[in-house]
Parts: C-alpha cells; structure tokens; sequence
C-alpha cells in the first residue's frame, strides 16, 4: 500500500512576492528616505542556484532562511518569520479526487506562478523607463494570475461556496446539483473544481464561454440570475465568475511615491476600493512588490458622467491609468471588421481573431503611473482597513522607516472608514519607533515614543459622509467581517469617536445607548466601596467573537435590552445594525461601571487583563 503523502505548506501569496518584503539581518532596515532600495527584480528561476539572491539570516547549523515582518493585528505582535511557513496552509490545494497526483493543482499554480513572476519581473525592470511591453498571451497570464491571486485564498476555500452563507443564496441550488454530477462530497470540492477548471482552460476560452453564456440566455437574464437563483444546470458558472472581472474591469500599474512603499495584507488581492452607483469595486488592488500594485479599475469609469459624485465615490479615482497602446500582429483585422455588414459580425470577427495563435503575438504597452505621497498612503489604507477587521488580520512590510511614516499618515487621517481600530497598530507604532532612528518621532518627557492616539473625527467636515458610505459598503457586502459581533462593535466605535458626526444614524445609537445605561442604573447600583479598592483585573469587552459566540452575545444582551424598550431588531437591516451597535455600548459599560453585576453568561465576552 502507498504511503499517504507528507503535509504540504501550500500558499496563497507565491514566495516569489513575498520575497520582495524581504531584508536584511534582523533590526536593520533595507533602506532609508535618502537611500531607496532599488526597485526589487525577481531572479528568473535557473539563476537562483548560482546567485546570492536571498536575503537570510543564518539559523540552526548554518541553514539560510527567508525572513520577512510579519505583524499580528489581533496579538498586536511584530515578529520575525521565515516566508515558507506564513500566508498559507497545509495541503491547500490537494486534490483527494485525483488520487494518481494529489498535488496536481499545486504543480499547474506553480507553473502559472513562474510565467506571472516572467511578466512582473519585465513590469518591475521597466520602472526607470516608466513603461512596459508585453504580448496578448502576456497579458491573459498576468489576467488569470491575478483572478486566482483572489480566488486561492485560503479563506475562498470554505467560504466561496459554502451553501450556508446568506451571500451564497442563489448559488445553492447550483452548487447542489454541481455536487450531484461530479461527485464532489464538499464545498471545498467544488472550490478545488474552480480551481482546476480555471489552472487547465485558457483565458481566451475562459471568457469565450461566458460570453456564449450570455449571448444564450441575455445579459438581464444573467443578471437576474446572480440576484436571485443561479439556473442549477448552468455547467459553466466559473467562466461566467471570471469573464466579469476580465472583461468589466481595465488594468493599470502604479508606483509607489518617492520615499514609500505599498504594504501587503494577508488577504491583500483583489481588495475593493470604491462604490460605484451604490455598488463597491470602483477598483481591485493587487500589491506585487513593495514599489508596485497591479490595479483594476471599473470600466465604466471611462464614461463621462462617472465622475458624477451621485454615480462615484472612490479616494484612487483620479489617479489616472492610461489605455494602452497596442500593436497588432494582424494589422488588417480591424479595418476588415470595420467593413463587416453587421456590427455584431464585425464583433465576431475580433472576438475571434483574439483566439488565435496569430493574436497572442499582439504588444500591448502600458505606461507606469508613479502616485503622489498621499496616493501612496491612500492605498496603503485600503490594506490596513482590512487586515483590521478581518479576526487573523496581518501585514507585511519592507521597510520599517517606511511603515512608520504608513502609520504616522494612517493614525492621523480623519477617514470614519479608520473608525476606532487604529489603536491595533499602537503596538507596531511603538516596536517601529524603537527601530527607526527618526527625527520625526515624538517622545514624551521620559523620551519613549509617542504613540498617536485613536484621534476622534474631529474636524473631518464630511465625516458623516463617509460614514454613510461605509454603511452602504457594508449593507452591499462590499466589506466582510468574521461575525456580526465584529461588525457591531467597529460601528460602534465609528459611530461613537467623535462629537463632529451629526448624522441621524450616528445619533440614534447614541441615544439608545444612553437611554439603555440611565434604566440599568436604577437596577445595578455602583459597586460597593470594598470593591473599589485593592488591585484587581482591567475588564474589558472583547472586540473580536466567532460566529458562535457572536450569537451568544446578542441572544444574552438582548436579555438585558429588549424589555427596556429602547429599540428592537427589525427587517430593515440598519435599525438592526443600530440596535446591535448600542448593545456593544451598553455592554461596555456594565463591563466597565459595572463588573459586579456581570451576568455568568456574559463573562465568556470579557478579557481580564491582570495588573502586575
């Protein structure tokens, strides 16, 4: 009998970006404000043996290890890892189904891993000429990299196709019958499906499907399906998934400003940025390196009247991105679909002459847009707003001086969208500054560094504005939270951190917050004065539950609030997010004003922090 094959680290971020957040030894920086790193090239594979391209540390007997930074948002923990073991998991994409090579699916991304990493490598060495050409077969690599960039994560895996998520609801019926005909016991399986069926058909196939799809059943009827109830005998539902975004959305490369650097999430590829008619994705962010991100951006932008601010609401909008210029191996096709008879069979004609051999030698050359400072961090904020909401958030940097000054323009902006959660990056604000020699740092009397507090929204004049935004990308699932637990309490504190947020919403969680706390008082009454002295343990409420947990807590809060008749979850999903959000306020507050009165039900949601 075969012996079952050993565990195998699988990424969801390819090493050979990872490598690029490299350094050096440990507690020096790679680089200074008056001495960038040069732009970071990735070694073609058969140099690797023969040049000193790793950047190690040296471990046990002599062995050299890749070593990036690697931030725990919820530890609040800065640490030192080696890249083989972080941004991944154990034996991600093996295939149980096909028992003759479990690890088929590993061996094709690893070879769609080195034909991206040949692209991006021409991307990163045209930076001083501020332009790049790559050929049509190129750019489809580099389309299908990034598509699987998002769609890999091993977050994708449970949750893409999970018939149980509200998000999935008119995919189950598609996704039980896709079960039934190809024998898949889970919905880990047909994410694997996916994966396979997008890592062994070519782009061009890809979309010619999906664009077949629609042609048969209609644009609206395909919209209607995605809203309502995907048609179960739809076999090629995966094209269609990926057609939207290679045909709905333009590609542009943008570098980061003089002095800075992008940072890297650990579900940083394929982030949203951006609502577009109330929708989110204005742009997906792809950072490859610490100087460059790969951008998609709506192609509905191209239009005048999207610039209308009732239509747009993105921070990266005016950012340009060239149309590229392009060459074609066919100088005549375009002048004969010119002459077609119809438009629709001079359509055909392109459309069929991008499938061809003769096609995939078209150039295509993009220009490299370099952004402003405040560009840079605005991109930057993007990765830091999601690894901090997500409950195993991370970021990965190059350079410490460099994520001091990311964090410095971070802890400072008004953005509502930063809400209360800057203080998760209190702890890397600090170690940052302990490494980083800066005159820009400020200390206090004792000379530690400052830390730059979680700033109220002050005199953000359109505060309200983007809060009501947030909303919108919430309610539209444009941002995902790990339970509702973890999206009441960031709402709280958003709604909550400042005196300038004016906004009805706003208002009335404040209201029944205090409404709530003034009838509990006259039932809890403050602790004794024995309990007042003598060191005991900070209480606090967490800020982080499972999905689990999550539904504890409202079922016990709602213990406490329900019969004070402050408010009441509904069918409109905002007054149920408000009453949630007050539900966190007053929990704070029994947690903190009264402990003693803490239910045994409601200490599983508290941290104890003991006093030293």
């Amino acid at each position: 009998m075969e012996k079952p094959k050993k565990k195998q680290y699988h990424h969801c971020i390819p090493r050979f970006i990872l490598r690029q957040f490299q350094y050096g030894e440990p507690g020096t920086s790679t680089q200074s404000d008056s001495n960038p790193a040069p732009a970071y090239v990735p070694p073609m594979r058969r140099q690797r043996s023969n040049s000193n391209w790793r950047s190690s540390i040296t471990g046990l007997k002599g062995l050299k290890l890749e070593i990036i930074h690697f931030y725990d948002v919820r530890k609040g923990q800065l640490a030192q890892k080696q890249l083989a073991k972080v941004y991944g998991q154990n034996n991600l994409y093996r295939d149980l189904k096909h028992p003759t090579n479990v690890d088929h699916l590993e061996e094709k991304l690893a070879h769609l891993e080195q034909e991206a990493s040949t692209v991006l490598r021409a991307v990163h060495l045209a930076i001083p000429h501020r332009g790049f050409t790559i050929s049509r077969a190129e750019l489809a690599t580099l389309r299908k990299f990034l598509f699987l960039m998002h769609y890999r994560n091993d977050a994708m895996a449970t949750r893409y196709f999970e018939e149980t998520n509200p998000q999935n609801a008119p995919l189950v019926d598609w996704i039980r019958q896709y079960k039934d005909k190809r024998q898949l016991d889970s919905n880990s399986d047909v994410w694997l499906d996916g994966l396979r069926y997008y890592l062994e058909t070519p782009h061009h196939q890809i979309v010619a499907t999906a664009e077949a799809l629609k042609e048969q059943y209609g644009q609206e009827r395909i919209n209607e399906m995605l809203r309502k109830r995907v048609d179960p005998e739809l076999d090629d539902f995966h094209a269609i998934e990926y057609e939207g975004l290679a045909n709905y959305f333009f590609l542009g490369v943008w570098e980061a400003a003089p002095g800075t650097e992008f940072i890297l999430g650990g579900n940083g590829f394929g982030l949203w940025e951006g609502l577009v008619y109330n929708t989110p994705g204005v742009h997906r962010l792809y950072v490859v390196s610490p100087r460059i991100v790969i951008v998609l951006r709506r192609t509905i932008l191209r239009q005048p009247h999207a610039n209308d601010p009732s239509v747009l609401y993105s921070c990266l909008a005016d950012v340009e991105i060239p149309q590229p210029s392009v060459s074609l191996a066919d100088k005549k096709i375009y002048q004969q679909a010119m002459s077609a008879p119809t438009e629709a069979l001079g359509r055909k004609l392109i459309d069929h002459y991008r499938t061809t051999k003769l096609a995939q030698g078209d150039m295509f050359t993009f220009e490299i847009i370099k952004l402003s400072q405040e560009e840079t961090y605005a991109v930057n904020e993007v990765a830091l707003l999601n690894s901090n909401i997500q409950d195993n958030g991370s970021i990965t940097f190059s350079s410490p001086s460099c994520m001091l000054d990311t964090l410095r323009a971070y802890m400072s902006s008004k953005n509502t969208f930063l809400g209360g959660k800057k203080s998760l990056f209190n702890p890397l604000y600090e170690k940052l500054s302990s490494m980083v020699a800066s005159p820009h740092t400020p200390s206090s009397a004792d000379g530690r560094p400052m830390v730059s507090p979680t700033s109220p929204l002050g005199t953000d004049s359109d505060a309200d504005r983007q809060f009501h935004t947030f909303l919108r990308y919430m309610l539209l699932q444009g941002v995902e939270f790990p339970s509702d637990y973890n999206r009441s309490y960031l709402v709280y504190q958003m709604a909550t951190a400042g005196p300038t947020l004016e906004n009805a919403f706003s208002a009335n969680i404040r209201s029944m917050e205090d409404e709530a706390i003034a009838k509990l008082k006259g039932s809890y009454a403050p602790p004794p004065p024995s309990r007042l002295t003598g060191p005991r343990p900070i209480q606090r409420l967490k800020e982080v539950l499972s999905v689990d947990e999550s539904r504890q807590f409202f079922t016990t809060m709602a213990r406490f609030m329900d019969p004070l008749g402050v408010g009441k979850r509904s069918h409109d999903p905002l007054s149920t997010v408000a009453y949630e959000a007050a539900m966190i306020g007053v929990a704070k507050w029994i947690v903190l004003r009264r402990p003693h009165n803490l239910a045994d039900d409601l200490q599983p949601f508290v941290h104890l922090t003991p006093l030293n």
